[in-house]
């Protein structure tokens, strides 16, 4: 009597399994009628039955059913999802999973699908590069990702589409889709620079500065020499101030770089503040000025025409004088040898700073600031006639 209990079980199991099939082929034969919503319904009976939901045909039919539904020009089926390729995407890469054969491309359908994706991509590829000529940069982003992603099912990262994403995004102003785009080309091992220090620059930019080290520090772990990456991680300690890690690279960058004239300017900068800093020591400040002096000295020898480091210069000697000038000044009555020493010192600084302003002046004619700045030497110095030359520039601007 058990036996024959045990008989019927079984008959009943198979039974069931053998109609779940029977909704299966229902879905296919809708498919093929196009008709989406009927297939739609069968298949995902076939999902949730344990009889079928582990048969890689099943995930097969449901990824070409929700292929169809993404690509329907038909209200009444495009309404069925509204966001159908994730889904088709999903069932392939399911289809390929339940396949018990090891190597992708031995496996049943790979084939079927691999052809299904790859005109799938050239149409999302085509729309996206589309969208881009037509500067619709967020359209041309959503295109080249959904793009690599239909690549993705079949085990084939698309570095291209990545790639245009990533500067779609950029173009769109889509900080956050940039940074998934560019955290997808890192993971499939993609290799360039700009990936580690545009993401890191994000970060930076959104103050994030424990993940703006950390991609800019991976980008120099893969391309140690890397100039861009090393100057990114200056900028980084810029940023954050920490003066001491940007000083070195900077030194560092300077011997290793002789052409670039950013790099002596910014580390002029830096010496610049702390030469100005009342909080150092006289010794630390003068240390300081002589180096921001060179600093900025060798920007101008890399690019004469450099105005900001002339203008930098000036400022820095002007300031030199200014503070000698003050301490002059608090002199008692009667220290007058001591005044006349001090007054020639600034005057010293004052002559130094003069060619760095006209330099300037030369480069931007109308710049208000170094007018002012010429106009305050050629007081002190007593240059009678170029202080009236300057003031009547400054007259006519200030009439305009």
């Amino acid at each position: 009597m058990k036996k024959i209990a045990l008989f019927l079980l079984l008959v009943t199991s198979v039974t069931l399994a053998i109609g779940q099939k029977s909704v299966r082929q229902t879905a296919s034969n809708y498919l093929k009628d196009g008709k989406l919503d009927k297939a739609l319904e069968a298949i995902n009976q076939c999902i949730v039955d344990p009889g079928t939901a582990q048969d890689c045909k099943t995930w097969f039919l449901r990824g070409n059913i929700y292929m169809e539904i993404a690509n329907t020009k038909d209200e009444k089926y495009k309404s069925l999802d509204a966001n159908p390729l994730p889904k088709a995407l999903d069932s392939y890469k399911k289809c390929l999973e339940f396949d018990p054969k090891k190597e992708m491309a031995k496996k049943e359908f790979y084939g079927d699908i691999f052809f299904r994706i790859s005109k799938q991509h050239l149409v999302f590829f085509d729309s996206a590069v589309s969208k881009y000529n037509k500067k619709n940069f967020k359209e041309a982003m959503l295109s080249f990702g959904y793009s690599a992603d239909v690549m993705e099912a079949v085990g084939i990262t698309d570095t291209l589409s990545l790639m245009n994403g990533a500067i779609c995004a950029a173009s769109a102003n889509e900080k956050d889709a940039q940074k998934i785009f560019l955290q997808r080309l890192i993971k499939s091992n993609y290799r360039s620079p700009s990936v580690y220090s545009d993401l890191s620059d994000i970060y930076l930019k959104q103050k994030d500065s424990a993940n703006a080290f950390r991609y800019i520090r991976m980008g120099l772990k893969e391309f140690p020499n890397n100039r861009a990456l090393f100057n990114s991680e200056i900028n980084i300690y810029l940023t954050y101030n920490i003066i001491d890690k940007a000083m070195s690279n900077l030194n560092i960058a300077m011997k290793n770089d002789t052409v670039n004239y950013s790099i002596p300017f910014a580390l002029g900068t830096l010496y610049d503040n702390i030469a100005n800093d009342t909080l150092k020591s006289a010794a630390q400040k003068d240390e300081a000025f002589t180096m921001a002096a060179k600093s900025y000295t060798r920007a101008l020898q890399i690019k004469p025409d450099y105005v900001d480091a002339a203008f930098n210069l000036g400022a820095l000697n002007l300031n030199k004088a200014s503070d000698i000038l003050v301490k002059a000044n608090n002199l008692p009555p009667d220290a007058v040898a001591e005044f006349t020493k001090r007054k020639k010192e600034a005057d010293g600084y004052l002559e130094k700073a003069m060619p760095s302003f006209e330099k300037a002046l030369e480069l931007q004619p109308t710049d208000m600031n170094t007018l002012n700045a010429l106009r305050q030497i050629y007081t002190r110095l007593g240059l009678v006639d170029k202080k009236k030359t300057i003031q009547e520039k400054i007259n006519a601007l200030q009439k305009k």
